[in-house]
């Protein structure tokens, strides 16, 4: 009878790990690979389960989808993995009551390019889109980030509109160019930092006027439009580039915000630059030193200026900036260095040139180097002399 009761008990506790096994197998995320596992995109948007990772490989697919669950949708080259719409009246990419990732694809040809239809905690990021009516859509949408994208070209409207009270979502990195309008908002409470406005018909609309933050407490956006000076030379504005009666933009860039991304010594690291010309061909060298260069470009003969900031561990607090092999016509340092990073101001005068940041030994540690090498080979010198004189046998004396 004994026996019976604990075979029962085992059964199921055998039952249990079991079920609880399935579950956890059930439960954890998938990569679905279109067109490797299913041909189209939206196919394989509907197969996948939640939390599942949908990448999808360079190519032209022509669809229009719908999201309808919490998925991550990954393009390999958002150059080369393309989402064309069906025209207008449709839209290419539409995520309802969900939350999604949308990363590395062109988006062209709808009505909107992307619409975040009551979404939360969505990322959309490093997309270019173009062709559309609304670039970017977010309706009664709360606390997303849109990041990094390019929206360029969508003259019949709006590059990206945060409305239905869309509000405390974080729009940053992102250039917004020739559009009717670049940005357009009703909601409040949204982060609006480091984008680059250029050449909208109108930069930025407030369609319902509610407060929000176009600035941090040094650094805002930059707007093509904008003509303040910046006297302390810093790479800031110092007037505000106003929006509305409860909206303004405080300081305002004077030239374009760019990221570059570094890995070195398994660590990844950040260089962020305000520029007025155009940068090309970034790179950073470590060998024989950490040498940061990229070419500069713009029209010949204007005054140009580049304000870069790098982490410490790439660049140390001595330096040389070169300009084609020389100095530039002004550098300096700006008080905004901290423990981790340092601030560089500099100019020249606009046409093509190649810009070098080189790291440098303080000129007392390269001075102890020398003394103490110096002091080595001295110590080295008169140890091989002591050794010649202990190993040197004695004259025989001469017999009387």
């Amino acid at each position: 009878m004994i026996y019976r009761k604990v075979l029962f008990l085992l059964c199921i506790v055998f039952l249990s790990i079991s079920a609880t096994m399935q579950l956890n197998v059930k439960a954890s995320p998938a990569t679905i690979k279109v067109p490797q596992d299913y041909t189209t995109i939206q196919e394989a948007i509907n197969q996948a389960s939640p939390g599942d990772t949908i990448q999808v490989s360079s190519g032209t697919y022509r669809e229009n989808l719908v999201i309808d669950k919490n998925l991550t949708l990954k393009g390999e080259d958002k150059n080369k993995t393309i989402i064309e719409g069906s025209g207008s009246d449709y839209t290419v990419i539409q995520a309802i009551l969900t939350t999604v990732n949308i990363s590395g694809f062109t988006i062209k040809n709808g009505g909107n390019g992307i619409w975040l239809e009551k979404c939360s905690g969505s990322v959309i990021t490093g997309n270019n889109i173009t062709g559309t009516s609304r670039g970017i859509w977010l309706h009664y949408s709360h606390n997303n980030t849109v990041s990094d994208n390019t929206v360029i070209g969508n003259f019949s409207w709006r590059g990206i509109v945060l409305c239905g009270q869309s509000s405390n979502n974080t729009v940053i990195r992102n250039t917004i160019k020739d559009n009717e309008e670049g940005l357009g908002i009703t909601g409040e409470n949204n982060f609006i930092i480091h984008n680059n406005f250029i050449n909208n018909q109108n930069q930025a609309v407030m369609l319902e006027s509610h407060y929000n933050a176009w600035n941090n407490t040094y650094e805002g956006n930059y707007w093509s439009d904008y003509y303040g000076i910046d006297a302390n030379q810093d790479g800031i504005g110092d007037t505000p580039y106003p929006i509305d009666h409860n909206n303004q933009d405080n300081h305002p860039l004077m030239g374009v915000f760019s990221q570059f991304k570094i890995q070195w010594q398994q660590e990844n690291h950040t260089l962020a630059t305000i520029c007025n010309s155009t940068i090309t061909n970034f790179n950073f060298e470590t060998n024989p030193q950490n040498a940061i260069s990229f070419n500069v470009t713009g029209q010949e003969g204007t005054a140009g200026f580049c304000r870069i900031v790098i982490p410490y561990a790439l660049l140390g607090s001595n330096y040389t900036i070169l300009i084609d092999g020389l100095p530039p016509t002004t550098e300096k340092e700006l008080p905004l260095s901290n423990s981790t990073h340092i601030y560089l101001y500099f100019t020249y005068i606009h046409t093509t040139h190649q810009v070098t940041i080189i790291p440098e030994f303080p000129t007392t540690i390269t001075l102890t180097i020398v003394v103490i090498l110096g002091l080595s080979l001295v110590y080295l010198v008169r140890k091989v002399n002591y050794k010649d004189k202990q190993n040197k046998p004695e004259k025989a004396l001469s017999p009387r």
